[in-house]
């Protein structure tokens, strides 16, 4: 199983705190430090806009943390206070947008003055003067990032189709099942049914004659049936094993997610590269995630199983 993957940003002035964070947090996760001046390993590369790599670099990484020091003194309210740059406020603000609030965390000074809009957001707090301080503080955070769960559901273009997926074609295939104990076909009534998602290994550029490819390693017929509410009825493909009338189901909506990304990132970056195949690997697996806690929310996480290619 891979390591997590954690994103820390922070000025160039502070990057010694951004480079202890790592020597603490490496042991559990992948660590990538932003720095300008190392440009082989860092997030941003030369020749590629600012803005261009920090939107693929949210979409890549598990985890953000950024680090906010006193930095800037600013006139509030009549009083001067100090707080963090505006790139790293911009920064989690992009991350803690895409990841989720309880997939980011502001380590900050005490010193430091936050807007009201940043309340809800993880925030661990230290202070120079105190040797173990700033350690204590990444130690709660990875504590944190550790006793995660799985990606919640949120509205990466992934979890979207899936719960698009679940909704139009899972959801009321499962309750038609349950409401009618079953379903006749052929003149003959199946009580003993499931239904088997599959998913492929990669997404290709063709996602439908990817499907295509795959369904030809089984025997399939087709079964359609009517459900209230719906404009057409329901077409799966299906076969019969020990009595027992098994749906075949291939997502194509997945296809979706490829479209997805090539609106989100950049245009220079629409093309499968490395960095392009590990975004669609993730949003794969959350496509999955979702579709499995939405199965168990509703209760139909016994009826579907969700199988990868090579388990036909």
């Amino acid at each position: 199983m891979r390591k997590k993957s954690i994103f820390i940003g922070s000025t160039s002035e502070e990057l010694d705190l951004a480079e202890e964070a790592e020597s603490i947090l490496k042991s559990d996760f992948d660590v990538t430090i932003w720095n300008d001046d190392v440009w082989e390993t860092s997030v941003f590369k030369i020749n590629n806009s600012f803005l261009s790599d920090l939107l693929k670099a949210s979409l890549k990484f598990d985890y953000g943390i950024l680090i906010g020091t006193c930095d800037d003194k600013v006139e509030y309210r009549g009083k001067e206070v100090l707080k963090p740059r505006d790139n790293v406020l911009f920064e989690l603000g992009l991350f803690t947008g895409r990841l989720g609030i309880s997939k980011c965390a502001f380590v900050i000074e005490k010193e430091l003055e936050l807007l009201s809009d940043l309340q809800g957001i993880s925030l661990a707090r230290f202070t120079k003067k105190e040797n173990d301080s700033f350690e204590n503080a990444i130690k709660n955070v990875k504590d944190l990032f550790s006793a995660s769960k799985n990606p919640d559901i949120n509205f990466f273009p992934s979890s979207t189709l899936a719960a698009v997926y679940f909704e139009n074609l899972l959801k009321p295939t499962c309750e038609y099942l349950i409401k009618n104990a079953g379903l006749k076909y052929k003149q003959k009534k199946y009580s003993s049914y499931e239904i088997n998602v599959v998913l492929p290994e990669r997404i290709n550029t063709n996602v439908n004659l990817q499907f295509e490819k795959i369904k030809t390693k089984i025997n399939t017929e087709t079964v359609e049936f009517e459900h209230e509410g719906r404009p057409r009825s329901i077409s799966l493909d299906s076969q019969i094993e020990d009595e027992k009338l098994k749906f075949v189901d291939f997502p194509t909506v997945i296809t979706g997610i490829n479209y997805s990304l090539s609106n989100l990132l950049p245009q220079e970056f629409n093309q499968l590269n490395k960095d392009y195949d590990l975004i669609l690997e993730r949003e794969l697996k959350r496509f999955e995630v979702t579709l499995k806690q939405l199965l168990l929310r509703d209760g139909f996480d016994d009826m579907v199983k969700i199988i990868g290619e090579k388990d036909l």
